[in-house]
């Protein structure tokens, strides 16, 4: 009698497992190639990532509170904002080690290179500045103020872009004379920015207006806002240049933005507590990769179906994501 109720007990406790497990999809038929990095807010690391097979491949120890990684354009080295520590890491990617930290101002947030690699834009929260490093050599040039709390630059052509979460505004520079030429209100609390190639347009997430603004680059006027899932915190355009993508921490969501008419076209769940945070693409666009800092995964998408193919999971409080070929 016991042992028929155990296995009645172990056949019920299967079942329910099964019906609430996940359905697990087949590995896609065109492989994920390339290496992520990753940062931890809490973990003091960034991770290696191999997206082949999703193995961790190293930790590299960097500063307190990683918020950001991003990779200079020859993908030789991988620079990496401590905000906690007003340092930046910077890391050989042959090597995954760091070769050197930087000083910087209070609060580093985000890096930003210039496409030919020759400068590199970093934030400076606590200081309200931006301060501008020569990307080959790793040394200053220098500092321009901005506006409150700037959190992500933006370089297109000869002007950086520059959200200031403390205003809801965006700050634009002239970047050959390191002068301000225009303030513009976009929405409460911005934070991550992208740009299309051509330098037309420029969208930020604004996390606290539940919005994305639409900046015309030439005339430097708010020209459309894109209604989002709550707080949405980095919109990235696709290499396509068709879609962005907008990761909403406050929803769990990604969305998929239509530039040709500025609105969205199609919302992803991953959960309502994932903190769905950083955006990075991989294979050309084909694979759209993102941060939860709440689940402590990478999730990685197809972009041609907009579903989750693989789920990563990677030490604590991820944020930042950046990905090598």
């Amino acid at each position: 009698m016991v042992s028929a109720i155990i296995r009645i007990v172990l056949l019920t406790s299967a079942l329910a497992l099964a019906i609430g497990a996940p359905q697990l999809r087949a590995e896609p038929a065109t492989p994920i190639k390339g290496t992520a990095y990753v940062t931890s807010w809490f973990g003091g690391v960034v991770s290696v990532i191999d997206l082949a097979s999703g193995a961790l491949k190293k930790k590299i120890p960097v500063g307190i509170h990683n918020h950001n990684v991003t990779l200079r354009p020859d993908q030789k080295q991988a620079w990496v904002t401590n905000n906690n520590a007003g340092t930046l890491s910077i890391i050989d990617t042959q090597a995954n080690s760091v070769i050197k930290a930087l000083p910087t101002g209070k609060g580093p947030r985000h890096i930003f290179f210039s496409a030919d690699g020759k400068e590199a834009y970093v934030t400076n929260e606590f200081d309200d500045r931006v301060e501008i490093f020569d990307a080959q050599a790793g040394a200053s040039l220098g500092v321009v103020k901005v506006g409150a709390m700037p959190h992500f630059a933006l370089a297109s052509g000869d002007r950086l872009f520059v959200s200031n979460f403390g205003g809801g505004d965006v700050t634009v520079l002239s970047r050959a004379k390191r002068q301000a030429l225009a303030t513009i209100a976009v929405g409460t609390g911005p934070l991550g920015q992208g740009a299309t190639k051509d330098g037309k347009r420029v969208y930020v997430a604004c996390h606290n207006a539940n919005l994305v603004a639409v900046i015309d680059a030439e005339s430097l006027q708010r020209i459309a806002d894109i209604e989002t899932d709550a707080g949405p915190v980095q919109v990235t355009v696709a290499p396509n240049q068709t879609f962005a993508y907008v990761a909403n921490d406050g929803a769990g969501t990604v969305q998929k933005i239509d530039l040709a008419v500025n609105k969205v076209i199609k919302t992803i769940s991953i959960a309502p507590d994932a903190g769905s945070h950083g955006v990075g693409f991989a294979g050309d666009g084909r694979w759209l990769l993102i941060t939860n800092t709440g689940a402590n995964s990478l999730s990685i998408f197809d972009t041609q179906t907009d579903e989750i193919v693989k789920t990563i999971f990677v030490p604590t409080a991820p944020e930042g994501v950046a990905v090598r070929r």
